[in-house]
Parts: C-alpha cells; sequence; structure tokens
C-alpha cells in the first residue's frame, strides 16, 4: 500500500507539473515578443466598378483581442497599424481579405498588408526557443470567360527566406497561371541565445479582376500565435495555472507522507 501510495503520489506530480508547463500562458519577462500588423495603404488600390474589398486586422496581446476594419483602402475602425506586445501563449497577429466581382470591368487590384514580429532575450543565461503557428485559410474563386483571383501570403525569417506560404490563383482565361499551393497549418521556432534578437516579416496580398460576364472571389484568413516556449540553461519559467497549485501541494504531500512511512518501516 505504502508503495503504491508512493507510485500514485509521483506520478501526480509530475502528471501535475507538465500539464501545469504545457499551458501555462505568461511567457518569461526576459523574452520580449513585440508584433505589428498593418494595411498598406501607399501600396493598395481602391476597387474599380462594383467591386468589393473589405478586411480585418487583429492583434491578440496577454489575451485580449483588439481589431481594425476597411472597406476599399479606407481605415473604418481601430487603428492601422496594430500592434503591440506580445505576452501569453496563444497571443499573435492576423489579417483576413475577402474580395469579390460580378460585373464586367470590376477590379480590386491590389491589396498589400504587412506583418512583423520583434523577438529579444534579455537573460544572460537562459536560451529561449519559441514556437510559433501559422494558421491560414485561403479560398479562391472565379468563373466565366476572362476572370482572375489570386490570394497569397508568405512568411519570411530574418534572413529573408521564405518559411510559409499559401497561395492560391484562377485565371479562366489562361489555365497555366491556375495555381493551388496551400500550407494551411504550418509551425516553425526561432531560437534565441543569452542576450539575442531576432524577427520575421510577412505579407499578404490579393487582386482580382472581371473582363466579362463571370464572377471571382477570394477569402483570405491568417492568424500568427504563439504556440509554445521552452528554455534551457537556466531555471525554469513554466508557471502552473492558479487551479492546479492545490492538486501540485496534494500530491507533493502525499509523497511525502509515503516516503515518510517507509523510513519507519
Amino acid at each position: 500500500m505504502t508503495h503504491c501510495l508512493a507510485r500514485w503520489a509521483s506520478m501526480a506530480s509530475l502528471s501535475i507539473l507538465a500539464t501545469s508547463a504545457a499551458w501555462a500562458a505568461p511567457i518569461s519577462s526576459s523574452l520580449s515578443i513585440t508584433a505589428s500588423v498593418s494595411l498598406d495603404t501607399a501600396t493598395s488600390a481602391t476597387p474599380i466598378g462594383g467591386a468589393t474589398q473589405i478586411g480585418t486586422l487583429t492583434k491578440v496581446s496577454g489575451g485580449t483581442t483588439s481589431t481594425s476594419s476597411f472597406s476599399g483602402v479606407t481605415l473604418g475602425s481601430g487603428s492601422n497599424p496594430l500592434a503591440g506586445a506580445l505576452t501569453e501563449v496563444n497571443d499573435g497577429v492576423g489579417m483576413r481579405f475577402t474580395q469579390a466581382g460580378t460585373s464586367s470591368g470590376d477590379t480590386t487590384d491590389p491589396l498589400w498588408a504587412d506583418f512583423r514580429v520583434d523577438l529579444a532575450n534579455s537573460s544572460a543565461t537562459v536560451t529561449f526557443v519559441v514556437s510559433f503557428r501559422a494558421l491560414i485559410s485561403n479560398l479562391v474563386s472565379a468563373s466565366g470567360n476572362d476572370a482572375f483571383a489570386y490570394a497569397d501570403v508568405s512568411i519570411f525569417d530574418g534572413a529573408n527566406n521564405e518559411i510559409v506560404f499559401s497561395d492560391h490563383r484562377v485565371d479562366t482565361a489562361n489555365a497555366a497561371n491556375n495555381l493551388l499551393a496551400d500550407s494551411a497549418d504550418s509551425t516553425f521556432s526561432i531560437t534565441l541565445a543569452p542576450g539575442a534578437s531576432g524577427f520575421f516579416t510577412g505579407v499578404q496580398h490579393q487582386r482580382g479582376g472581371l473582363g466579362a460576364a463571370g464572377a471571382y472571389s477570394s477569402d483570405l484568413d491568417t492568424f500568427l500565435r504563439i504556440e509554445g516556449v521552452t528554455s534551457r540553461g537556466g531555471p525554469t519559467n513554466d508557471v502552473p495555472l492558479p487551479g492546479t497549485l492545490p492538486l501540485v501541494a496534494l500530491a507533493l504531500a502525499a509523497l511525502g507522507t509515503a516516503r515518510r512511512r517507509q523510513t519507519g518501516a
């Protein structure tokens, strides 16, 4: 019985601590992560004819969501750029574009948005590995004799290497221009040695047009979030969730009782 109690207490404490580490929300104060997402009004164009072009910029900081919306290239609500510190797992930035045309001459050409994430490690001893997840939904369609729609997003590391992308293109007048190359759910990591910094950037783009009877549309939604943070070379930064603390204490107390019984036996 004593051995079973000791084994249960040990397994319970390890399981609870592992769960706490996996779900710990705050990141270390030694790790600074800032992000921005912006509509590029300088290189984007107002829709022509009856075409529509709308979008949303999103930032999640400290678990709180902020959004900005636009129509054409005019900001309707919020701020541009949308920027701030990412302080918890699942914080991130994103953007969504939608476009449509249903009459000859309708054109949305082009729309651009950018994002950037900067990271800095102020610790003198700890190396951080920050994992990010890119969630992308990209739907494009065109019909008729002369319609096209493009929607794409690319993420580049600090050396300007493309590490994540989604590129959909449909052109009814030129089948050679049709392309489906999607990366809907991708992860990548950035390692920061003590005192090091880094960054990555991204660009999102859409365009479409209709030269004859038909229609085109696209819906491109990207969200880039912190998936997790691990550390090595110093004290761990895992913080148990408040609800698990009593369970941890109970498991450790049971383990101590079991060991005392073993010693007294």
